[in-house]
């Protein structure tokens, strides 16, 4: 009675397949099969690894069979249950199903997650002789498509239409054989001048002689159509009492009720638990005034991230532990910039921290989008440079999201979505790739709708222009609108550290401005561009000291393939590089201002103004550097244009705004020589 009662718990346990419940949504086989089609190998069985630990099998996969026999070792008999999945691993639903072959390296990592293992020759003689269904084996031809998703597609449906025929007499869960060879454990596995094989044996005629006799010619990422996984729970029972199939595969004395092939001391794959990759395909948007919302790609075995964040990109006090279906960071306070790291979870391993994005809550969409594609990895890249370009957005009023170019590749967010794109480019340079063909499509679809992009990165005229394909250089010629003239100013590297502005550009009044040689706290810029305009585009920016050494271009006007006029800026100098801060504010303020109007108010200058904080909650003072112009005026407008506050400017003019609500204001300083714009936040 004890023994009995001891049996009952880990009989109940041990016949079902350990995965989660299948959800509604999950793909079926023909789904699944459209999916994977166009993978390549790797990708591939990334995916089938994450189906079937997120449960996509089919129900009838769940409940294992039993196998049993009696057997006879030096005068003692032994009878021993194991229990196998009754068909070969399948991803989809009942009706709708997809037997899929894969390498021996990933059926090891499902067998391992799965408290499974593979069976030997010997256990898939047992198992066809045990099965209720045989089906009569069903080959293609060899051929260099026999490893592809068609031909298994094929032969799946081969498959199906043997095994449905006989659904009246044989409901699914009955044990079947015949309809695949199996990859099998064996010793055949190590020791060979290939170490690492996959080793298949079997597909059984239904007279019972197998097609395939024990083989291991293949390499050990080789899969084709006619391989299948037989999935044999680990835990066994031998003579009542429970065991595991890989200790009596080892076992010296009770290996052949297992092996014909003797004991076999490494009965599994040499397979290594992929360490969890960095993320390097997400985005951070706006999900409401008070949080933010993590767009991640989703990555085999990792179901959880950590979080890191704070206020300033570069100390990340608060943390938070977040499923993947739900990565959302709440209570913080609306628009004030958040900037965050995070790390991937798997079951068994965390991976490092990506670099570092951010965004500012908000009730809709922010109004900028900060691209990272600075993934180079140079002396001084710290991977955090948003925190320059979301800081001087932020002082100009304006919100923002943030992506890296993966995740604009891998259409995680959409550019069309956003008024305008600030894409950082850093020194990316062809050591790695300013811009990809897909990065060049989308971008050139934004500007094609109309959009606003600005851009900044030294070498990227280099890369595209100078060194780059036709695509690379129509691409840049014709929606960067400039061209590649030097290498560095006045074709000397690392001697020129200052730009001025242009005469009647969009930067006009901005001055003298320094940028990094590496000692100010970014990284040394020794090879900016020399940019000519071109295509209608006009300067804006020159090498302080040099004639028609050109820092960076502007444009409003219609791209070649336009339903709309789009605007570019275009630097041949990263933005996060120019000092001190309050530069990259002036820079900032004169890029948004040229696309949201298309004309530079010259007079702004003239009042030599700040407006702090920026964010405000109860209070705003305007300063003045001198006396206010006669008869001036400050007006605070919402977005709809409605005057909420008006007062005579004073030198110092502090006014109470605690009555406003939260939400996006614009100040607007008129005297009789000119109008000064900006928008604040509360």
């Amino acid at each position: 009675m004890i023994l009995l009662l001891f049996l009952i718990p880990f009989l109940a346990n041990g016949q079902v397949f350990d995965v989660p419940p299948r959800e509604a949504t999950a793909l079926n086989g023909e789904q699944f099969i459209n999916l994977v089609t166009s993978m390549d190998l790797s990708d591939r069985e990334n995916e089938i690894f994450a189906q079937v630990m997120s449960g996509n099998v089919p129900d009838f996969q769940r409940n294992m069979v039993p196998v049993t026999y009696t057997e006879t070792i030096s005068s003692s008999s032994y009878t021993y249950t194991y229990y196998v999945i009754p068909d070969y691993l399948a991803i989809g639903c009942d009706t709708n199903y997809f037997l899929c072959p894969m390498t021996p390296l990933l059926a090891q990592r499902i067998a391992d997650a799965t408290g499974c293992t593979m069976p030997t020759r010997k256990m898939v003689d047992d198992i066809w002789t045990a099965a209720t269904v045989h089906l009569s084996p069903s080959s293609i031809p060899p051929s260099p498509e026999m490893i592809t998703i068609p031909v298994m597609a094929e032969h799946n449906a081969t498959v199906w239409g043997q095994r449905s025929a006989i659904l009246g007499a044989h409901p699914l869960g009955e044990l079947v054989g015949g309809d695949k060879k199996d990859v099998v454990i064996s010793n055949l596995i190590y020791g060979y001048p290939s170490p690492g094989r996959v080793v298949i044996y079997g597909w059984h005629y239904t007279s019972g002689t197998p097609i395939q006799p024990l083989y291991n010619g293949h390499e050990e990422t080789y899969a084709d159509y006619s391989h299948g996984i037989r999935l044999v729970q680990n835990e066994m029972i031998v003579n009542g009492t429970s065991a595991l199939v890989t200790d009596i595969l080892q076992s010296s004395t009770l290996f052949s009720l297992l092996s014909d092939e003797g004991t076999i001391n490494t009965p599994r794959y040499p397979v290594v638990v992929p360490e969890v990759s960095v993320p390097v395909s997400f985005a951070v948007v706006p999900a409401s005034s008070e949080s933010l919302r993590i767009i991640a790609q989703n990555q085999a075995d990792v179901n959880h991230f950590f979080v890191c964040y704070g206020n300033d990109g570069l100390n990340f006090p608060d943390t938070l532990f977040l499923h993947k279906d739900s990565l959302v960071i709440t209570e913080l306070t609306p628009y004030m910039p958040v900037y965050l790291k995070i790390a991937a979870i798997s079951s068994s391993d965390s991976s490092d921290f990506s670099e570092v994005l951010g965004a500012t809550p908000g009730e809709i969409i922010s109004d900028v989008l900060v691209i990272n594609g600075f993934d180079r990895p140079s002396t001084g890249n710290t991977f955090n440079f948003i925190r320059q370009h979301g800081d001087a957005i932020i002082h100009n009023g304006y919100g923002f999201s943030s992506a890296t170019n993966e995740a604009v590749t891998d259409l995680l967010i959409n550019l069309t979505d956003y008024w305008s794109v600030d894409y950082i480019l850093g020194i990316e340079s062809s050591v790695n790739e300013s811009f990809s063909s897909t990065e060049q499509s989308f971008i050139s679809g934004f500007l094609n709708l109309g959009g606003n992009l600005f851009v900044s990165g030294a070498e990227i005229a280099w890369d595209l222009d100078h060194l780059g394909s036709a695509d690379d250089k129509y691409f840049y010629n014709n929606y960067l609108k400039a061209s590649y003239y030097m290498d560095a100013p006045n074709d000397q590297s690392g001697t020129f550290y200052q730009i001025e502005d242009y005469l009647g550009s969009v930067f006009s009044g901005l001055g003298l401005v320094s940028f990094d040689d590496g000692s100010n706290g970014t990284y040394n810029v020794n090879y900016p561009d020399v940019l000519l305009p071109v295509g209608g585009a006009e300067a804006c920016m020159q090498y302080a000291g040099l004639t028609d050494n050109y820092a960076g271009v502007c444009f409003n006007g219609m791209f070649p393939d336009g339903d709309a006029p789009g605007k570019i800026v275009n630097l041949g100098v990263p933005f996060e590089t120019f000092y001190p801060v309050e530069s990259q504010f002036l820079i900032m303020q004169d890029v948004l201002e040229f696309f949201e109007s298309g004309t530079k108010v010259l007079e702004a200058r003239t009042f030599d103004v700040e407006i702090y904080p920026n964010p405000f909650s109860d209070h705003i003072t305007i300063r003045f550097a001198n006396e206010a112009p006669d008869g001036c005026t400050i007006a605070i407008k919402d977005v709809t244009g409605q005057t909420k506050l008006f007062v005579k400017a004073e030198r110092i003019t502090e006014i109470n705004t605690s009555k406003l609500i939260p939400g996006v204001y614009v100040v607007i300083i008129e005297s009789k020589t000119g109008t000064f714009v900006r928008k604040i936040v509360h």
